[in-house]
């Protein structure tokens, strides 16, 4: 990022130095900065990604009234009394119209607020379209290069599309409770499928053996074409601390599972792909830009083409043939 008398912006060095050595505040602002000023990335990815310690990412799903927030709240206290140092990134919706959000998972999460040993940072779902926010995995270095290594993803929610915590996470909790339809709304999202864990939530509500046959109904239906093994399905009752003993031994054992397996080393290759794509995507618009492109000219043709119900094709292809003579010219000069 430039100013405006030509120098290059960046974080100041007492940030980095209060940052690597574990001033919570200079945390919190770096976040701050890779949610705000995305222009800063590039140096806070140098910065931090040789400074990660391998925290494992695991993603708590489930639609919306749950219960994802006290079941998280939960396996993070037990993670911290197993030694571990635990980041939560808790993801709220925002609001359509104002764009804001109630960030209310600090209110839920009241328990572990003040502990050393969390870290528990609310996001804005702001104009991401898949559960969390478009920043989160950035976040998760973050926190991990900061000295969590259990890092906890709760998303807004699961629907249709919002399935980006399958890519953020390395193992993903499905959080399901009974007599709310959920099963028919995750066989739409297909998340089902890919869940390594299920939690059936709320267990002293009634519906909980119904809610179980159809999920090995799902199961049974699902296994003739897919060779994925079939998640464990456990009950809890969160707010009462009912099962969450048994839920951590499982996902620490799939912890363990997934590590000895290079599972968890090719989530991270994953991550790394999809990272270098979308940088060099933003590079090439950028590039497009400075050749001379115009987004106002792109919008002028979307406008025109949406009226008069044409292809979209042949302009690409002519806009693309412009760029690769631009391209071109720049190299000869």
């Amino acid at each position: 990022m430039n100013s405006d008398n030509g120098t290059r912006l960046s974080i100041a060095p007492d940030l980095w130095a209060r940052f690597f050595a574990g001033q919570r505040l200079a945390c919190a602002r770096l976040i701050s900065k890779v949610e705000n000023e995305p222009e800063l990335l590039p140096e806070i990815r140098d910065r931090i990604i040789p400074r990660l310690h391998g925290a494992v990412r695991i993603g708590i799903t489930g639609p919306p009234g749950v219960g994802k927030s006290t079941l998280t709240s939960g396996l993070a206290r037990r993670a911290v009394q197993a030694g571990h140092k635990a980041g939560i990134i808790a993801i709220d919706p925002s609001s359509p119209f104002t764009g804001g959000a109630f960030l209310g998972d600090r209110v839920r999460m009241a328990g572990l607020i003040g502990d050393p040993r969390v870290f528990i940072r609310s996001q804005a779902s702001r104009e991401g379209h898949g559960g969390l926010s478009p920043s989160t995995a950035n976040v998760a270095d973050v926190l991990d290069a900061f000295g969590m290594d259990r890092v906890i993803i709760e998303t807004v929610g699961v629907g249709q599309a919002e399935l980006d915590v399958l890519t953020c996470a390395d193992l993903t909790i499905l959080v399901l409770q009974p007599g709310t339809g959920d099963v028919i709304q995750t066989l739409k999202s297909g998340i089902i499928e890919v869940a390594d864990l299920i939690i059936v939530n709320k267990a002293d509500m009634p519906g909980v053996g119904a809610l179980q046959d159809s999920l090995r109904f799902l199961f049974d239906m699902n296994a003739r074409t897919k060779a994925k093994p079939v998640p464990l399905v456990l009950t809890a009752t969160a707010v009462q601390d009912k099962g969450l003993d048994e839920v951590y031994a499982e996902l620490e054992r799939l912890i363990r599972q997934h590590h000895e397996s290079g599972r968890l080393q090719e989530k991270k290759r994953v991550r790394l792909e999809s990272e270098i794509k979308a940088a060099l995507e933003d590079e090439l618009w950028g590039r497009f830009l400075s050749l001379g492109g115009d987004r106002e000219d792109i919008a002028a043709l979307a406008d025109r083409l949406a009226r008069s119900g044409e292809s979209p094709y042949p302009a690409i292809r002519e806009i693309g043939s412009r760029i690769r003579m631009q391209f071109d010219t720049a190299k000869k000069d």
